[in-house]
């Protein structure tokens, strides 16, 4: 095999190959068992035809038409390896330029590659930090949220009020009488304030006694999770059947005693302090990355192959999908519930999938420049914390080097890559002017 050329055209590269034809006529062998396995010849089980029978009932050219692609693949995986290439997509524009008996056999062909990154600037860049000081009116909307959780229920005989749980008969229909299914209920009930249904059910059952009966039109809410009456206008017929008032818990040590381990409302304030600062430790440090992220890709702009871009297109989706069905969604229910089609939401995501591309081809030449890459310990580590996750104990030594053997390579690449990038994002920020 030679390359007779190779030429790049920012990251598309033409080449020219030759290989002899005696190549050629030796992969003629598997391309015959190949083909043979499906031919029907009379007087013959299926595939069981030999050679020169195959070749009296179908011709010759079909063997070398597979032969061909055979070499050419193998020709091409060898050009790859020998000009040092880094394909992102499959071989394009594949043309044969030469093929006749005992002549050199010579082929043409496009493949996109990762592009030639060059850095501009990458150390010093801006990021913004979010300030991490607590706020006594935060703890103090927790400790709210406490009593609301812990808050109880009792029935008394008054005006229905904000806030109260109320229970009720109700039916419902179309501006022109016909009944709605599926809002008629003989008994349901409500938080009023909670605005489940509709503002304007709200609004008419505050005032009500119990045991009043009340007829109104309402227009359900556009986000009801039944989708038959969302957003549209009908009429009401309800029935008070239950008052019950809030009554929140008193915050006082007792309290804290009943519904936490700690012992007075002091300790229950620094530990919500503790885990609010941690909080927004956490959405800072994300805040940080993100600006220098962007601030890295401002600095650093290039065009990058449609392949890698649609390559990270499919890993959104996928992602989506899995959180869909978290959910209990498939993909067939929810894009008409936001009205678009899967070549919309691909459009949408192209945006987001062309920085993720870029992301990656500079923190790969960041990584390659700087020299980082992880230790093989903190590799054995991230390995040995996936192989435990999720089980009640840590596997014992044997077993999880068992374990480890098994891995495939490809696995333990995905490891290093991306325990490279997260090294690579660290240098960054180490490196980074923070302001904030």
């Amino acid at each position: 095999m030679k390359v007779l050329k190779n030429k790049r055209d920012n990251f598309t590269v033409s080449l020219e190959i030759e290989t002899e034809y005696a190549d050629l006529l030796k992969a003629t062998e598997p391309a015959f068992r190949e083909l043979a396995k499906d031919a029907k010849i009379p007087g013959f089980r299926q595939g069981k035809a030999p050679r020169h029978i195959f070749e009296k009932h179908y011709g010759t050219g079909i063997l070398l038409e597979r032969a061909s692609t055979i070499v050419m693949n193998d020709c091409y995986r060898q050009a790859v390896e020998a000009e040092k290439l880094q394909p992102v997509d499959y071989p394009k524009n594949v043309d044969i330029k030469a093929l006749a008996a005992d002549k050199p056999f010579v082929f043409t062909l496009t493949v996109d590659v990762k592009p030639e990154v060059k850095l501009g600037k990458y150390k010093g860049l801006k990021g913004q930090k979010l300030s991490g000081e607590v706020q006594a009116a935060e703890i103090d909307k927790e400790l709210a949220q406490m009593r609301e959780y812990h808050a109880e229920y009792k029935a008394v005989e008054r005006p229905a009020q904000k806030d109260d749980l109320v229970g009720y008969a109700i039916k419902a229909f179309t501006l022109d009488g016909q009944p709605v299914a599926d809002l008629t209920k003989e008994r349901t009930g409500t938080r009023l304030g909670a605005n489940f249904l509709s503002p304007d059910f709200e609004q008419a059952v505050i005032g009500m006694q119990l045991n009043e009966t009340k007829k109104f039109k309402l227009k359900v809410n556009a986000d009801y999770f039944i989708k038959a009456v969302a957003g549209q206008e009908i009429e009401a017929e309800v029935l008070l059947l239950e008052i019950k008032e809030r009554v929140l818990p008193e915050l006082n040590d007792e309290f804290i005693k009943k519904v936490s381990a700690k012992q007075t409302v002091a300790e229950m304030r620094a530990e919500i302090k503790n885990g609010l600062a941690a909080q927004k430790k956490q959405l800072s440090d994300n805040k940080i990355r993100e600006t220098i992220v962007e601030e890295l890709l401002k600095e650093n702009d290039f065009a990058v192959p449609e392949a890698l871009v649609q390559d990270k297109v499919t890993l959104l989706l996928r992602n989506l999908e899995m959180d869909l069905r978290q959910r209990g969604l498939t993909f067939d229910k929810y894009l008409p519930m936001v009205n678009k089609s899967l070549e919309d939401v691909r459009r949408d995501y192209r945006p987001t999938a062309e920085k993720r591309a870029k992301l990656d081809l500079l923190l790969d030449k960041i990584a390659e420049k700087e020299g980082i890459q992880p230790s093989d310990t903190a590799v054995d580590d991230e390995l040995t914390r996936i192989l435990n996750d999720g089980r009640k104990e840590p596997l014992p030594p044997e077993e999880l080097a068992k374990y480890k053997k098994s891995v495939p390579p490809a696995t333990k690449e995905h490891i290093v890559r991306y325990l490279t990038e997260d090294k690579t994002l660290d240098f960054l920020l180490n490196n980074a002017k923070i302001t904030g």
